[in-house]
Formats: structure tokens, C-alpha cells, sequence
């Protein structure tokens, strides 16, 4: 039979394939992973439909494979085929069966009474979950990644710096050449559209942190009896709903081809990931929607998954604003790059120690703050100097105040 590319998800008509997972001669399982395709979003395990032995993989790594492009010859019970010395399988007398959608990574798939995508179901087995057991909250009762780790009572990593690479000795006037391809290849391709599209412009501005140590302080006890690791971000995160809500045309997305500006009433917010393999931007969906902790549970998953490249296209879809996170590594501040077509990228730098004066009582004394920068990138073409200044100024009031905070989920 003949294994063809599937559907990747809307829009998307084509993937470079990073890696097989399988050699000719190997005998697979119905939904193993066999290969790991690259589109503009993700990178994605494809999951075989068929039980059988590989006999000739036609697709070579570092191509870019079409979908619906033939990728594998493979002989199954029933059905048996053999390659060509041109690379191409002869027609079968027997039709070759067609691949399920269910094993397309981004649609879904019916297991029993469960609606889900294999992603999910994968994710399920791996962590013991009964799927018909998981309150669903996808479309049409769909059970989500979401939803399965909602059930589950633990959390996972934070957003760490990436795994050091080991190194290796060159003779002197030695040099290495590295093709550019996969993540790297994405990463260059949006940077440079970024780029040539945006006219980019950065705003910084300083913040006390002091109050926002406090509080995380006092909710990280709390979130570690509960197995969650609890770091700054998700603070962040619903400092920025509150100061877009007040200035939302920073939470817009440029549509060129009508010339409209299409403002965003819901808050999705993508994060830098740092990866072995470059950087990677999933999507926290419906900021507004959840608590700091739930917050907490979803962003640990993401960055889990995100390095055990196990994220999906779902987890990429839909974002209205960045935020890029830089201050676990270190650095006082930087001019972050636009994720293109949105209008705004916000970075979070270190929190770290200094002498500020400070005013109380109408004197003035030295003391020790929790300091911080935030730096935001905006297309000059969409938002003037004016407005990243306000909207700067009204989400420091809530870094620095975060217990207002609180007021703004009562909105």
C-alpha cells in the first residue's frame, strides 16, 4: 500500500520532513509515530494508519513533502506493494486502503465514545488517563489536551533554558558547516517576513517588582501543595489582559489582503519556548478565562511539550499578542521581533535586586527593591510611540500593584 501525507490542517499544504522514526525492513503499528514533519507552525509526529513492514521509504529528510505526496510503500495483510527503482510504487491490483483522517494530526478521531485527536489519546495513554472519564470542552463534546491535564493533579517544568549542547573539538582554521533547515529554517523564514512587513519601533519602561516577589511568594507555597510549579508568567499574563482590555488595539492582527485591522476581544497569548531546536511559539488560549493557577498548569505543559516536540497545530493557532520571556537566562532588556501579522511583542526581562529612592511620608530614603524592565515592540504602521507608552504605563501599574488584579477579574 501506499502511505501519502495527510491533511496537516487548514491552510497548510505542505511540511518539511525533519527525521524518520523508522527505516525499511522495520515492522509498524497502527498510530506509532513514524516521522516528524515541519510545517510554518509545528513540528508534528504523523502516526502510521496501517500495521505492516516498511519497504521503501520514498520521501528523504530535509525535503519539502506536499500533501498528499507519496511518503512510504508499505506492505500490510492483505495488501502487498512493491517500489520501483524509480521511487515510485506501482499501482496495487488490490486498491490501496485510504488513510484515515482520524490519523491527520490535526482532526480528530473517535475511540469508543471519545472524541479526540491522536495527540490526545497518546498524551492519555502515557499518563494513565481514562479518556471517557475526562470532562470534555472541545467543539461537538471533542476531548482536548487541556482537558487531560486538567485531570491530572501535577504540573511540569517552567520555562527553563534549553539543555546545553555538547562540545567538540576543531583543529585550528577547522570550520563547521550546519544546514538550515527544520525549526532553525521556520525561525529565519518568520523572523525575515517580520521584518520586511513590520515597521518595527520598541518601547522600554522600568517597574518595581517588590510587591509582585511578595505575592508570587505566597502563592507558590500554596501552588506546590497542589503539584504546581508556579513562576511569574502567568502574573504577567493577566497583567496584560488587564492594561489590553484598556488599550486593545494592541492585542490586533494585521489582515493585508483586505487592509483592515482586525481587533482582538479575546486573549490569546503566544510564548517563547526556547527548544534544543530553536524557538517555538505555542498559544495560551483564553487568558481571561482562567486563574493563576490553571494558568500555571497550561504554561508548564506547553513548555513540556513543546521539548519533547509533542506539541500539535491546535497548540499554534489563533494568537493575538507574544509574549517573549528571556529573564530566567538574564540580560536588562531587548528589541523582541514582531510575530507577524500581529501588531505587539511584550518581553519580560530579569527581576533583580537595587537601590532606589524611594518616597514615604514626603521624605525621601534609600532602599531595597525588586526591580525590573519590560520592553514592547509595535508595527509603527498600526500603533504610534503614544500609545506603547500608555499602554506601558498601565501594565506597570499592575506589576506593580498586582493586587489590582483582582478588581480587573470582577470587570
Amino acid at each position: 500500500m501506499e502511505f501519502r501525507l495527510p491533511e496537516l490542517g487548514e491552510g497548510v499544504t505542505e511540511g518539511e520532513l525533519i527525521k524518520w522514526k523508522v527505516k525499511e525492513g522495520d515492522t509498524v503499528k497502527d498510530d506509532q509515530p513514524i516521522c516528524e514533519v515541519m510545517t510554518d507552525k509545528a513540528t508534528i509526529e504523523i502516526p502510521s494508519p496501517f500495521s505492516g513492514k516498511i519497504k521503501q521509504l520514498v520521501a528523504k529528510e530535509g525535503e519539502i513533502v506536499k500533501v498528499h505526496q507519496l511518503m512510504v510503500v508499505a506492505e500490510v495483510a492483505g495488501v502487498a506493494a512493491a517500489a520501483s527503482s524509480s521511487g515510485h510504487a506501482p499501482a496495487a491490483h488490490t486498491p490501496a486502503p485510504a488513510i484515515p483522517a482520524a490519523k491527520a494530526p490535526s482532526t480528530a478521531s473517535v475511540q469508543g465514545d471519545v472524541l479526540a485527536s491522536p495527540a490526545t489519546r497518546r498524551l492519555a495513554r502515557e499518563k494513565g488517563v481514562d479518556l471517557g472519564a475526562v470532562a470534555a470542552s472541545g467543539p461537538h463534546g471533542r476531548v482536548l489536551m487541556d482537558d487531560v491535564e486538567r485531570a491530572l493533579s501535577g504540573g511540569g517544568a517552567g520555562m527553563a533554558a534549553a539543555p546545553a549542547r555538547t562540545a567538540r573539538t576543531f583543529a585550528p582554521g577547522e570550520v563547521e558547516r550546519t544546514p538550515i533547515r527544520g525549526m532553525r529554517k521556520k525561525i529565519a523564514e518568520k523572523m525575515r517576513q517580520s521584518k520586511d512587513k513590520a515597521a518595527h519601533f520598541t518601547y522600554v519602561e522600568e517597574a518595581d517588582a517588590t510587591e509582585l516577589v511578595k505575592l508570587r511568594t505566597q502563592a507558590k507555597a500554596i501552588a506546590e501543595k497542589k503539584g504546581i510549579k508556579l513562576t511569574y508568567l502567568p502574573f504577567i499574563l493577566k497583567a496584560m489582559v488587564a492594561a489590553l482590555r484598556q488599550h486593545p488595539r494592541l492585542n490586533s492582527t494585521l489582515d493585508e489582503a483586505s487592509n483592515e485591522i482586525i481587533t482582538h476581544h479575546t486573549y490569546n497569548i503566544s510564548l517563547s519556548v526556547q527548544t534544543e531546536d530553536g524557538l517555538t511559539v505555542p498559544v495560551v488560549k483564553h487568558v481571561e478565562q482562567k486563574t493563576i493557577f490553571e494558568l500555571a498548569r497550561e504554561i508548564a505543559d506547553l513548555v513540556d511539550r513543546a521539548r519533547k516536540k509533542k506539541l500539535v497545530m491546535e497548540d499554534f493557532q489563533g494568537s493575538t499578542i507574544t509574549l517573549t520571556n528571556a529573564g530566567s537566562i538574564g540580560g536588562l532588556f531587548a528589541t523582541p521581533i514582531i510575530n507577524y501579522p500581529e501588531v505587539a511583542i511584550l518581553g519580560f526581562n530579569k527581576i533583580f535586586r537595587k537601590p532606589v529612592v524611594v518616597s514615604k511620608g514626603g521624605r525621601e530614603k534609600l532602599a531595597i527593591r525588586d526591580w525590573t524592565y519590560f520592553s514592547i515592540s509595535l508595527d509603527h504602521r498600526i500603533l504610534d510611540g503614544a500609545e506603547a507608552a500608555e499602554f506601558m504605563k498601565t501594565f506597570v501599574s499592575y506589576i506593580e500593584n498586582p493586587s489590582l488584579l483582582l478588581l480587573d477579574s470582577m470587570n
